[in-house]
């Protein structure tokens, strides 16, 4: 679905590229966290899978397409949908239902139609109760999936989340996660920066960059073998995983896939029972 081969970009009158020779390649339907310090590149790389901003050197293909190709950057925005750090600045209108038919209707979509992806959108993110509401009268994490639901409207094929999260309380970020992987289980293919290491460890990858280079690419469990490599990118691993690793050296036998607390409940109570 999406492609980077050997992409470098700088920004005018920086000193150094923000990205570096990137290859990386999200095959359809997996999801993907981007994790990093601040200035890493990793909302660098994520404004490049739809073209917000364009290699300078390399290329970008997402879906068959090359970003770099002006003919079929449109298409590429109708497969791509983005959602940012502040909700507020995503929303146009001020009720929940005509905010997510925005852009439909600017596509000229027929009214019954857009009715229909109005309710579906709003049904993916648990928030159909709330169509007819005032969107000031909603909270972040709420603003946040209303913001998601606009996108689902348009039909998108990926989702990209540009520390989508970075603005919520702790229980809009559980209700924003919740929302993603849902997506991720109807078959969308998500792509996630993230500055919260802990909102990795459900994911299918993790992606580490630091200093426009990706230093690890693995699955959580992989990822979160290499504590020194995260260290050396200013990144802390979940403090689950910091204790899975305290009780292992105290001689619990707990697997790698024991990253959250529900996984580290379910590996600690047979061997408690034991003792």
């Amino acid at each position: 679905m999406i492609r980077f081969d050997h992409v470098t970009f700088q920004y005018e009158k920086a000193l150094s590229p923000a990205l570096s020779d990137i290859d990386l390649t999200i095959n359809e339907g997996e999801f993907v966290a981007v994790v990093g310090h601040n200035g890493s590149g990793k909302s660098t790389l994520a404004k490049h899978v739809n073209g917000l901003l364009l290699p300078t050197q390399g290329t970008v293909t997402v879906c068959g397409m090359e970003t770099s190709n002006e003919d079929v950057l449109l298409n590429i925005r109708q497969k791509v949908g983005m959602a940012f750090q502040n909700p507020d600045n995503q929303l146009v209108t001020t009720i929940v239902e005509e905010d997510v038919a925005f852009g439909p209707e600017n596509l000229g979509i027929d009214p019954n139609e857009i009715r229909t992806r109005v309710d579906e959108a709003l049904a993916s993110v648990g928030m159909t109760e709330y169509a007819s509401f005032a969107v000031h009268h909603l909270s972040g994490g709420q603003k946040q999936r209303i913001a998601i639901a606009g996108i689902l409207a348009l039909k998108p094929q990926i989702l990209v989340l540009d520390e989508a999260s970075a603005m919520l309380d702790p229980n809009g970020r559980a209700e924003l996660l919740e929302t993603v992987h849902k997506l991720h289980k109807e078959g969308m293919t998500i792509l996630m920066v993230t500055q919260y290491m802990e909102e990795t460890t459900g994911c299918d990858r993790i992606v580490v960059m630091n200093r426009g280079k990706v230093v690890l690419d693995g699955k959580p469990e992989e990822v979160f073998q290499h504590t020194d490599l995260l260290f050396e990118s200013n990144l802390v691993p979940p403090e689950t995983v910091s204790v899975r690793d305290a009780l292992r050296s105290m001689g619990y036998a707990l697997s790698d896939k024991a990253m959250t607390a529900e996984q580290l409940a379910e590996e600690l109570c047979p061997l408690l029972s034991i003792i």
